[in-house]
């Protein structure tokens, strides 16, 4: 079962960083599952996996901070 941040820690996460809210929401629509609005769950508990070892851990909300920060300068590369 997924485990995110939640909507109140990853928000406090972007607090004073308000470019990373809409960052946030382009990602959120580039993982979201087809004909969804949110990604599934299996595709974020494989998430998990990846960043952390362990589906069944909570993403940290700073990590959700430089996760979008880095997606940003990417999308900024030529």
């Amino acid at each position: 079962m997924h485990r995110g941040p939640g909507l109140g820690r990853g928000l406090l996460a972007l607090a004073g960083r308000p470019i990373l809210l809409w960052e946030a929401l382009r990602a959120a629509l580039s993982m979201r599952r087809r004909g969804g609005l949110l990604p599934s769950s299996d595709y974020l508990e494989w998430r998990l996996q990846t960043a952390y070892g362990d589906g069944s851990t909570r993403a940290r909300a700073e990590d959700l901070a430089s996760y979008l920060s880095w997606r940003r300068r990417m999308r900024a590369t030529p």
